[in-house]
């Protein structure tokens, strides 16, 4: 072997240690790297775990902080305040479900006379939803209610009597208060009001 042939064999030789030592090199530049965006990665679900217990907290705070409001309220005797309460708490919704405490708030929203409250009780006790079904007292507060002229009393009121749902059928007394729920404006009413007069017409002839 001449000095020639020596020399390209070192050459190559020495050319494939410096692809090897690149190679080397840019695989510790890409471990480097990656643990970089490993360690960033950690940080922003570190952070971003900080942000949701700080959410949850915070929609808590506001919650309580709300309730207290609401409370004040509705012991100040507003009746919209005392349907909220009671509607939170027969729901369980943004509190833990109460039956007793929602049924004790609707009941003093209804004996202040309001329309809202004198339905939704009527209804619930009529259906037995979230309240212990009592017919009875039901129809005596949807009654009261269709009687102060507020509409969807008047309407669910001439709907089941039509309809013989959880009251004893009068169809003559029915018609009355699904008219009169439907002249007062009520969008249910008119529609139910409509149909009914239709499928009246239907049967008749």
């Amino acid at each position: 072997m001449d000095h020639g042939e020596k020399t390209d064999q070192l050459t190559e030789q020495n050319a494939e240690v410096v692809d090897l030592s690149e190679k080397k090199e840019k695989m510790d530049g890409d471990e480097q790297v990656q643990s970089s965006q490993d360690e960033k990665t950690d940080q922003s679900i570190e952070q971003y775990g900080e942000v949701i217990d700080f959410s949850e907290k915070k929609v808590k705070m506001n919650v309580s902080e709300g309730m207290r409001w609401l409370r004040e309220a509705a012991e100040l005797g507003d009746a919209v305040a005392m349907g909220e309460l009671a509607i939170l708490f027969l729901n369980g919704e943004k509190v833990e479900q109460n039956l007793v405490e929602g049924e004790r708030w609707l009941r003093r929203g209804a004996e202040t006379g309001d329309g809202w409250s004198m339905t939704e009780l009527g209804y619930r006790l009529l259906v037995g939803k979230g309240l212990r079904q009592d017919a009875a007292e039901g129809e005596k507060w949807i009654r009261k209610s269709a009687q102060t002229h507020y509409p969807p009393a008047m309407r669910i009121l001439g709907y089941r009597l039509l309809k013989g749902q959880g009251l004893v059928q009068n169809i003559e007394e029915g018609e009355k208060w699904l008219r009169q729920a439907a002249e007062a404006g009520e969008v249910i009413a008119k529609r139910e009001w409509g149909l009914y007069l239709i499928n009246k017409d239907k049967s008749d002839s």
